[in-house]
């Protein structure tokens, strides 16, 4: 008969509780994972349909839902996007501004409240003409800031009808789906990491070093599919179009910051001289969203601001000659403004409407309109890309401006917004 000797017995069932307890753990941060994404399931499950109003996917997934409708139009400052960064052009204004979100992923299922979106904001044309015509270019370049608070989005839906029961179908599918995935993903890494031999990797022990690339696996595992639970109720939702309506709102305060002053020459037909203008911003906009599946999508936008004017941006003073020099008198005010905005894109639409009007006060009061045409470029998956917005453009509408020529008041406009990069949960 065979017997072991009791140090040996002993570094066997040593041996063999470390690998227990390492699978042991690894099976548990595997059946973690899935039961994690069983219980968020299963919350929005639960969620009384009496009301027919509340969640139909997580608030995560909803993050992803509006990055997509909400950046179906991006044309100008207080335009909302979710994306991490994003471009803005103003042919008419001649400007292009670009921006980066801070917003840091939460580990937890709370909708997005607020962040803060910094970036920069450059003139570009008529510097391209001065360098030509010889004269002096109205360079503008600043820094922009805007700190945005996002309400609590609601989704309307048929009471106890078929709208929540096949996203509740839906969704369970999913959940067995990438249940299978998570288990098959891991089970595949368990076994590459078990049929590593410590001849492979001398100098270290192996057994530390296979739980800690475990630990970093299943931690990155459950961020990937967290993210992919999101999207995939995003997809299900915009997809299946089973709710009546989705309603959020939000506020933005943004400034800007200009890093060089305006400048500008004047004569009195004799002598010529220059003057300075730092043209800084302040404004708050409030923006009412809903979308529909048969209506389509409206935003809906009320704001103020104001801003530090001179009478040559104002178009109080003459240009006589091809060059930047005026004449008259050189002033500078504050110029407060109140403006309303609303935009209109159909259900399944690429092309809509919007409309704006911006009244102005103090020295400079005049009333400016746009009649836009915004048009959204899609992906494969029908994500919005590109923003392009044909603008016709209404200056002083109830001509306040005695020295501005009248074939001067209306005129044509290009803007284009590209939203890029990672959306922000």
């Amino acid at each position: 008969m065979m017997t072991i000797s009791r140090p040996l017995l002993s570094f066997t069932l040593s041996i063999c509780l470390i690998f227990g307890v390492v699978f042991k753990s690894n099976s548990q941060s595997t059946s973690e994972i899935v039961s994690e994404l069983k219980q968020l399931n299963q919350a929005l499950a639960d969620t009384p349909c009496v009301p027919g109003e509340g969640k139909l996917i997580n608030y995560k997934a909803m993050n992803v839902f509006l990055s997509n409708k909400v950046s179906s139009y991006l044309s100008d400052k207080g335009d909302l996007s979710l994306y991490k960064n994003y471009v803005n052009i103003n042919a008419a204004k001649a400007t292009i501004a670009i921006n980066h979100n801070f917003h840091q992923p939460v580990d937890s299922e709370d909708y997005v409240r607020s962040f803060l979106v910094v970036g920069a904001r450059a003139s570009f044309a008529n510097t391209y003409a001065a360098r030509f015509s010889n004269s002096l270019p109205d360079n503008q370049l600043g820094f922009t800031a805007q700190q945005v608070w996002m309400g609590k989005p609601v989704t309307v839906y048929d009471h106890c009808g078929s709208q929540k029961k096949n996203m509740d179908l839906e969704r369970a599918l999913l959940i067995q789906q990438l249940s299978k995935e998570i288990v098959e993903k891991a089970s595949a890494y368990e076994s590459a990491l078990a049929n590593i031999n410590p001849s492979e990797t001398p100098g270290q022990d192996l057994r530390e070093t296979k739980a800690a690339l475990l630990k970093k696996f299943h931690a990155a595992l459950r961020l990937e599919y967290l993210q992919k639970f999101a999207e995939a109720q995003s997809e299900l939702l915009i997809n299946t179009n089973n709710y009546k309506l989705v309603k959020d709102h939000w506020t933005i305060l943004g400034v800007y910051l200009p890093v060089i002053t305006q400048t500008f020459e004047l004569t009195n037909g004799v002598e010529q001289s220059r003057r300075h203008s730092y043209p800084a911003e302040l404004f708050i906009t409030h923006t009412r969203f809903w979308d529909s599946p048969k209506v389509g999508r409206i935003f809906l936008s009320a704001s103020a601001g104001c801003s530090i004017n001179n009478t040559v941006q104002a178009g109080q003073m003459l240009k006589p000659a091809l060059d930047n020099t005026y004449t008259g008198n050189f002033n500078k005010f504050l110029t407060p403004l109140v403006a309303g905005k609303i935009v209109y894109l159909p259900s399944d639409s690429h092309v809509g409407i919007s409309c704006r009007l911006e009244q102005n006060f103090g020295s400079y009061n005049a009333l400016n309109g746009i009649l836009g045409i915004p048009i959204v470029l899609i992906d494969e998956k029908g994500v919005p890309k590109v923003n392009f917005e044909c603008q016709l453009i209404f200056d002083n509408m109830n001509r306040s401006l005695i020295t501005q020529l009248p074939r001067n008041r209306t005129f044509v406009g290009l803007t284009v917004g590209i939203p890029f990069s990672k959306v922000v949960y």
